[in-house]
């Protein structure tokens, strides 16, 4: 039987150290046990932190298929917790700006993968690098990750800005992270939705909020995600509202969608 191509969704925000991240791997975990197939794309190519939330050491990563030194299916990470994940290096300057060629490897890389995943989640960098925006760019979707903090929202604005002036994006969903316990986080939307809608000719849409829990904490220190670990914290009870959310609406760009489509918009994008 085959299957339709993965939708391809990518997690970002202007600011760093809002949590993105860990929802990213979260958000993916939540799809799983919805029965999805995922796979978890660490794009912040010179950071990368997901086998670091995750507590595995990757034997390979993706700067190994650039070299091609791997095939990228030699280089998937299946993690116990039913996630596929294709690691980026981390702290090798060289890896933050590919070149065409290496993303055209990219692209050759995953066309045997791209009937066997339902979603890709793509964990981007934080802010407007090169590498962020063809990421976005390729997505079919874009899921902006805010915290309540005014630099956050500000940089919200920021990427939202680019995206859309620079790059002809104009469909954003806004998901919420470390909102107040009993807060459902739509403050925070209001002070992001108001300047977006009176300055840019964008569209954004409420994706829902992650109550602030200190058990986000515990799992990070413990390098297990937090919906494993803690499944009736608050936490993973809104993650998994979200991803139901998700997963219950059809995908936003089916027509062009899935993995092939989203390498090759990252090479026609590099010039």
């Amino acid at each position: 039987m085959k299957h339709s191509p993965a939708r391809v969704i990518s997690v970002t925000s202007g600011k760093g150290g809002v949590g993105k991240t860990n929802v990213a791997v979260n958000l993916g975990l939540s799809l799983v046990k919805l029965g999805k197939r995922v796979l978890l794309l660490d794009a912040d190519l010179g950071l990368a932190n997901i086998n670091v939330l995750l507590g595995f050491e990757p034997k390979a990563n993706i700067g190994a298929v650039l070299s091609g030194q791997s095939n990228v299916e030699d280089i998937i990470v299946s993690h116990p917790s039913g996630l596929d994940i294709i690691p980026a290096s981390s702290g090798i300057v060289e890896m933050t700006q590919l070149s065409a060629n290496e993303q055209l490897a990219l692209v050759g890389a995953v066309d045997e993968l791209a009937q066997e995943y339902d979603y890709m989640l793509v964990d981007t960098a934080a802010g407007i690098g090169d590498n962020v925006l063809y990421f976005n760019m390729a997505a079919e979707e874009i899921v902006v990750v805010v915290d309540p903090q005014p630099t956050s929202i500000t940089d919200a604005y920021a990427v939202i800005k680019v995206l859309s002036t620079r790059c002809g994006i104009k469909n954003f969903s806004v998901l919420v992270n470390r909102a107040p316990v009993g807060n459902d986080g739509r403050n925070t939307y209001a002070q992001l939705s108001l300047p977006v809608s009176k300055f840019l000719n964008v569209t954004l849409k409420f994706l829902g909020c992650i109550q602030d829990d200190s058990s986000v904490t515990e799992a990070v220190i413990r390098q297990r995600p937090y919906l494993e670990l803690f499944p009736s914290c608050r936490a993973s009870i809104d993650i998994g509202r979200i991803a139901k959310k998700i997963a219950d609406e059809p995908s936003a760009r089916t027509a062009r969608g899935g993995l092939q489509f989203f390498f090759r918009s990252i090479v026609e994008h590099s010039g």
